[in-house]
């Protein structure tokens, strides 16, 4: 991941996995003052259930005849 923002102090950040980039993301939010980490924990779960269910159901075969069924 890397920035453009000419004052940022560390211009490129490396992880190893996205849950990683992820972590930092809320702990930025928190320290900021915009968000609450029980808030985020929260979010990030139903995400994730969210993307679950839609690979599920919706990202399926070209041509697959379930494709839009519950």
């Amino acid at each position: 991941m890397t920035t453009t923002n000419p004052n940022a102090v560390q211009k490129t950040r490396s992880f190893t996995r996205f849950s990683q980039a992820e972590d930092e993301v809320v702990n930025a939010r928190v320290y900021v003052g915009i968000h609450y980490r029980g808030t985020d924990r929260v979010s990030r779960t139903q995400g994730l259930r969210v993307a679950n269910w839609a690979f599920k159901n919706y990202f399926r075969p070209v041509g697959d005849p379930l494709v839009g069924l519950p």
